[in-house]
């Protein structure tokens, strides 16, 4: 588990990074131990997921049994976090970039907490009805915009690949997130 002062640093880190400044990457611990550490910020995250999910169920119409629904979206979970890295590290050893796979693990691990703070908000605020249905969607697509361009100066700055590449990669993070959750839809 990381230290208060590491968490914190890379949380900053990861907002220069959204701020599109460069600089953010020196925020983080990119060793072996400090890649496995940037999973912390699923720690982090979970209990907000939690909480989205549980004002989320009753929107299921009550034939869902909340077992069945606990456990795919904790599936679910875990396999969003697992599933891309293991997809990123095959694929930077084929672009010849994994030397830097580990900085962009980090970097990207770290990224959700900022994420999440922005999309969380919105889906709890429109899940609610304290904003109207249309205004929790044009947020979300804000957001969503938002999000793809710093995921996408997250690839391109920590693995130093071309534009188009690091956009291929936004793409594969986007399709396999929605893969991961239209599975977990499907199990309840």
């Amino acid at each position: 588990m990381p230290g208060l002062n590491q968490i914190a640093a890379s949380i900053y880190g990861a907002c220069r990074l959204a701020r599109l400044d460069r600089s953010g990457m020196s925020y983080f611990d990119t060793s072996l131990a400090g890649v496995w550490q940037s999973f912390f910020a699923a720690v982090l995250i979970a209990p907000f997921y939690a909480l989205l999910l549980a004002i989320r169920f009753p929107l299921t119409g009550g034939t869902v049994d909340p077992l069945h629904f606990a456990l795919a979206e904790a599936v679910a979970y875990v396999l969003s976090w697992v599933a891309f890295p293991v997809v990123m590290a095959s694929l930077t050893q084929t672009m010849g970039c994994w030397d830097r796979f580990p900085a962009y693990l980090v970097a990207y691990n770290w990224s959700l907490v900022v994420q999440n703070a922005v999309f969380l908000p919105i889906g709890l605020l429109g899940a609610t009805g304290i904003i109207p249905a249309d205004a929790a969607t044009f947020l979300w697509l804000l957001a969503l915009v938002a999000v793809v361009v710093y995921i996408w100066f997250i690839a391109r700055t920590a693995l130093e690949l071309p534009p188009f590449t690091c956009a291929g990669i936004v793409l594969l993070d986007i399709a396999l997130s929605f893969l991961i959750s239209a599975t977990a839809d499907s199990l309840y």
